[in-house]
């Protein structure tokens, strides 16, 4: 076996390792046995996993049907979704960097790399194009979040303002990114603002299955979504955990919802993105790795077979 390969392979298994040992830590510390012992629409909570699942294939399309048509379907969702799987287990978002592992072989650092960046500020222009109207038709009240999201709002212009006179100015950097400013530049950003409109779906959703009423729950979710992903640019523990409570119980307490209820359902919501993340991920892992490792593999147990028949 070539050492590139076994190289490959163990990496591989070291990384399931971890992935695996942070999954027990994080899930532990999440202490679910609050929301079990809640009055939970099961049903609505599996559909709001479901829509959790299908808003991560959507944001696979921002690749497929907006800046890399040559790229598969399969490749695309297992880009996303080992991405934020690993953001799950692992700390310091560090997912975002595995992502570079499971483009085609083809591809070469540069164009991995542009892959990475472009969709990233795609998320971050998407986030804040949902979260600008979401605080205010919410009704919510928090000064400290509002401050937050008004000074990311001018960050966020004054980053896009720069970028496009650096890309004016610059004929270098023009050239580095000529390829991608286009109109599938526009349509990538479409499947990624879609992809998390069914987040925040999936959030409302959540908030319903937890018990509160489908009219009240759509102010309940802006604001949730406003907070916990405001606060989840801080890269920390392992799925936001400790963060995205902290968000939720800012986003439904600015609404008049106790502490106490607030933290039950941000473990409910905590728990969606989990049971729709790790099952995921773990799945996509396996088919990248037959894909990748699967004709080595057979060739290893030919070889043991044939080395010790029965």
């Amino acid at each position: 076996m070539p050492n590139a390969t076994k190289l490959k392979l163990i990496s591989g298994m070291l990384i399931t390792v971890v992935v695996i040992y942070y999954s027990i830590g994080a899930i532990k510390d999440l202490h679910v046995e609050q929301v079990f012992s809640s009055n939970i629409s099961w049903s609505l909570t599996i559909f709001s996993i479901a829509v959790y699942i299908y808003a991560n294939y959507i944001r696979g399309l921002a690749y497929t049907r907006g800046i890399d048509r040559d790229m598969d379907r399969m490749t695309a969702l297992q880009i996303v979704g080992l991405g934020h799987a690993a953001n799950m287990v692992l700390p310091f978002h560090v997912g975002e960097g595995l992502r570079a592992a499971f483009f085609p072989a083809s591809y070469n650092a540069l164009r991995r790399t542009k892959l990475l960046i472009i969709p990233a500020f795609a998320d971050f222009a998407a986030i804040m194009l949902v979260s600008i109207p979401a605080v205010p038709f919410a009704g919510f009240k928090d000064q400290n979040l509002l401050k937050a999201l008004w000074i990311l709002t001018f960050l966020c212009i004054a980053v896009f303002i720069v970028f496009g006179i650096l890309i004016a100015l610059l004929p270098r950097l023009r050239s580095y990114f000529n390829e991608y400013l286009n109109f599938d530049s526009v349509k990538m950003m479409a499947w990624v603002v879609l992809s998390w409109v069914l987040l925040l779906v999936s959030t409302w959703i959540g908030l319903v299955a937890f018990g509160f009423p489908w009219g009240a729950s759509i102010r309940m979710s802006l604001a949730v979504f406003a907070a916990t992903n405001i606060i989840n640019f801080i890269p920390a523990t392992p799925g936001a955990i400790g963060l995205f409570e902290y968000g939720t119980i800012l986003g439904l307490g600015g609404l008049g919802i106790d502490q106490t209820t607030a933290l039950t359902a941000s473990l409910l919501l905590h728990l969606i993105q989990y049971a729709a993340l790790l099952p995921l991920g773990i799945f996509l892992y396996i088919v990248a790795l037959r894909g990748q490792y699967g004709e080595t593999l057979s060739n290893m147990r030919r070889t043991s077979l044939q080395k010790n028949p029965k």
